[in-house]
């Protein structure tokens, strides 16, 4: 197969990649990918900023050290830069000469900088979901040859509707609003405001998301912009390598909690149906649409068109239900098996998991399973000066699951036509260099892959420990198990 044969690598040849969001989970593969499936890109620049005494050149050394970079030859790695900035600040804070760079040589752009905790601060929610999204698109409109910009959004940006079509949806009030508040009342006033400014949408993620795709229907008229939705996004299935994961957000912290015996309730209808996405098939849809948006702009601009400076954005919905459906249930119940037959040496209580659909089933549970034991071993604890304190961990665990209790118990009818046609306009090469068809996905054989990634990339064990882990599993080194001897229940 030639390069040409591919019209996404063809488009990415010679193209100038400007990503931010690049030291995040998706802005990391989107990068890999782009250097090692289109070789004759130009150059990538990434935003990053200053973070815990690291500067930007460095924490993009961090990112090579990385495994998903262990392979990549260093001469496509020089094709990565960092640039100092912060999507926060006004012209993302870069400097002069750094701006002056973008505008002259950037053609395509990927914004998927967020602050992604659901109970993130207001202002730093605002600050980075929308007014991060309005820099980039001040940004777009400098450029002198944008092709291409791709705004990463979320499926749930309007959760607070029982059926989510690939289309715009208005908000309570304006997003202009929203970055007033930011710019005139303190972070305090903010939270006190917090709950009237939420209304109907759960957390502060969805609700800046949901402003950030209404500033964009606003102000980047006439640009070549798409707003690509993914849904719960979780370890590869494939590539760069398969199950890789480097976060505990969403499911994956809950997972991993079952998996060290410490999680052992959770608020979950089994019956509901969950949208999970790969993490590697979103950045090929990602990437996929970056070529797409293309393809319609150049087209409106050949037949004279004016519909390039009046219509909508398109919007992608990639999300798994409408062609895939994968139940909490049939999640947890092949994930407990790999959990049972491939025990983690780490696991401090014997793994169980309990789903309430129920919410008051759910917190007696948690009272007996997770606070009286950690209770009497916080007795213990105390008692020979150790300053560990379960119960206060607990406190922070229950919050995270209280959290994801409105995404476990309620379902959504998810379109994805859009996404769908998509895939159909690929050609058989770009199917098979950048597959992202949800349909060929068989979830027993990814949760196999995705239960070998937590392993392996966050709980940092291999092979070589499961003879111990088995041992400590079924054997009398378990002691803490005997305070709670319950097996696998799920209770809807």
């Amino acid at each position: 197969m030639t390069e040409t044969q591919s019209n996404v690598q063809e488009f990415f040849k010679n193209k100038s990649v400007f990503v931010t969001g690049g030291t995040g989970f998706l802005g990391k593969l989107i990068i890999n990918k782009l250097i090692r499936s289109c070789p004759q890109i130009k150059h990538i620049y990434l935003l990053v900023r200053d973070k815990k005494g690291k500067n930007a050149h460095e924490r993009l050394e961090d990112i090579f050290n990385m495994p998903i970079f262990k392979d990549i030859d260093e001469s496509r790695l020089k094709k990565i830069s960092a640039l100092r900035g912060d999507c926060s600040q006004a012209d993302l804070g870069l400097s002069i000469e750094d701006m002056n760079t973008l505008i002259k040589e950037v053609n395509v752009i990927f914004h998927s900088a967020a602050t992604v905790r659901f109970d993130e601060r207001l202002d730093i929610a605002i600050g980075i979901n929308v007014i991060g999204a309005r820099e980039i698109i001040k940004l777009a409109h400098k450029l002198d040859n944008l092709e291409s910009y791709l705004h990463v959004s979320t499926a749930f940006s309007n959760c607070h509707h029982k059926r989510i079509e690939e289309k715009f949806y208005n908000l309570p009030y304006s997003y202009e609003k929203l970055i007033h508040l930011y710019k005139t009342k303190s972070s305090n006033i903010l939270e006190k405001m917090k709950p009237f400014l939420l209304g109907p949408m759960p957390n502060t993620y969805v609700m800046t998301k949901a402003a950030a795709e209404q500033l964009i229907k606003r102000e980047a008229k006439g640009l070549p912009v798409t707003i690509v939705r993914p849904a719960i996004v979780t370890a590869t299935a494939n590539e760069p390598l398969p199950g890789w994961i480097d976060n505990l957000y969403g499911p994956t912290g809950i997972v991993t909690g079952v998996m060290t015996g410490i999680i052992k309730s959770i608020p979950c209808d089994v019956n509901v149906v969950t949208d999970l996405v790969p993490a590697d098939l979103t950045v090929n849809a990602l990437i996929a649409a970056s070529w797409d948006t293309n393809v319609r702009h150049r087209s409106a601009e050949l037949s004279e068109s004016i519909e390039k400076h009046t219509e909508d954005p398109r919007i992608y919905n990639f999300v798994s239900s409408p062609e895939n459906p994968l139940t909490w249930g049939l999640f947890s119940t092949t994930l407990m098996y790999y959990i049972l037959h491939r025990p983690t040496a780490k696991a401090m209580w014997y793994p169980t998991l309990i789903m309430n659909a129920s919410v008051f089933l759910h917190k007696i549970t948690v009272l007996v399973l997770h606070y009286l034991p950690a209770f009497l071993l916080d007795l213990v604890f105390m008692c020979t000066g150790n300053k560990l304190r379960l119960v206060d961990q607990y406190k922070k665990i229950g919050r995270f699951t209280n959290i994801l209790e409105y995404f476990s118990t309620r379902e959504w009818i998810f379109c994805n036509n859009n996404v769908q046609g998509l895939w159909s306009r690929l050609n058989n090469d770009d199917k098979k260099l950048f597959p992202f068809d949800i349909k060929q996905m068989h979830w027993e054989e990814y949760l196999d892959t995705y239960h070998k990634g937590i392993m392996t990339f966050l709980l940092k064990e291999g092979p070589d420990r499961l003879p111990e882990a088995r041992k400590r599993l079924h054997g009398t080194q378990f002691g803490p198990r005997h305070l709670v001897p319950i097996w696998w229940l799920m209770l809807s």
